[in-house]
C-alpha cells in the first residue's frame, strides 16, 4: 500500500509540474529550522505479555530542513503547485512516565518508570496547493515584493524508530513505517534581489506511525503514536 501511494504522489507531481508553459513563474526553495513535536501517548501491544501505554511521552526538539520546487501560474497568479521534501528527527529521550496496561500473568495495573531512549527520523514527501497574495507589485517585481502565502496538501511519511538504551526492547532493532498524513503551512516571502526571496514559514504536520519492534524476549511489539509537529523555518527562494 505504501509503495502504491508513493507512486501516485510522484505521478501527480510529474503531471502538475511537467510540460512547462510559457506563462508560469517557477520557484525552488531551500529551508531549515526547529521543530517541536507535541507530547503524546506511546501505545504498545506486546504479543508476549499484552497491551500497555506509556502516557504523555515527550519528544525532543529537532532540527528540520528540506526543499520545495514548483510554479505559480500567470492566468491564476494567486495559485501554484509544488512538491516538497521535509525532514525532522523527534527523538524520545530518557524520562520517567506513567505506564498502565494489562500484562500477562500479573493482570492490570499502573505505575511509573523510565522509558529509555528511542532514535526517530521522519522523512515526508508532499504535493502542495500553494496560495499567495502578491503585494507591492512593480515592473521589477511583477508578482509583488512581499508575498504572504499558504500551502496545504497530503504527505507521505517514511518514519524509522530505533530503541537505544532501553530495558524493555531489543536495542538497535529498528523498524520503518510508511503512512499518509497531512501538512499545512503559512509563510511570508520578501524579495531581496531580482530573482531571490527570503521567507519565514510555520508548518504543522501530522502522521500516526505504527512500528513493529521486539522486546527483550524477542516477542513482537506493535508501537504506535501520533506525531503532531510545529515547525518554524527560514528559507531562500529562487524565482524565474
Amino acid at each position: 500500500m505504501g509503495k502504491k501511494t508513493l507512486a501516485v504522489l510522484v505521478l501527480v507531481g510529474l503531471i502538475v509540474l511537467g510540460g512547462r508553459p510559457a506563462a508560469a513563474e517557477w520557484f525552488a526553495d531551500i529551508f531549515a529550522g526547529v521543530s517541536l513535536t507535541e507530547s503524546h501517548d506511546l501505545k504498545l501491544n506486546d504479543q508476549g505479555i499484552g497491551p500497555g501505554t506509556y502516557s504523555d511521552v515527550s519528544f525532543d526538539k529537532s532540527l528540520a530542513f528540506g526543499g520545495r520546487f514548483g510554479r505559480y501560474f500567470d492566468s491564476l497568479k494567486f495559485v501554484g503547485v509544488g512538491v516538497d521534501y521535509f525532514y525532522l528527527a523527534p527523538y524520545i529521550g530518557p524520562q520517567s512516565v506513567n505506564l498502565h496496561g494489562c500484562f500477562y500473568p500479573g493482570g492490570c495495573g499502573a505505575g511509573k518508570g523510565g522509558i529509555g531512549t528511542f532514535i526517530m527520523s521522519v522523512n515526508s514527501f508532499s504535493t502542495d496547493l500553494m496560495l499567495r497574495l502578491p503585494l507591492l507589485e512593480s515592473p521589477q517585481a511583477p508578482w509583488g515584493r512581499v508575498q504572504p502565502y499558504l500551502a496545504v496538501g497530503p504527505a507521505l511519511f517514511v518514519s524509522t524508530l530505533s530503541p537505544r538504551n532501553t530495558k524493555s526492547f531489543r536495542n538497535n532493532d529498528d523498524d520503518t513505517d510508511v503512512s499518509i498524513g497531512g501538512k499545512a503551512a503559512a509563510g511570508l516571502a520578501v524579495q531581496v534581489y531580482q530573482n531571490l526571496m527570503l521567507f519565514v514559514e510555520y508548518r504543522f504536520t501530522h502522521v500516526s506511525p505504527d512500528f513493529e519492534l521486539h522486546d527483550a524476549s524477542t516477542n513482537r511489539v506493535n508501537v504506535s503514536t501520533d506525531l503532531n509537529a510545529h515547525t518554524a523555518l527560514f528559507g531562500l527562494s529562487a524565482r524565474w
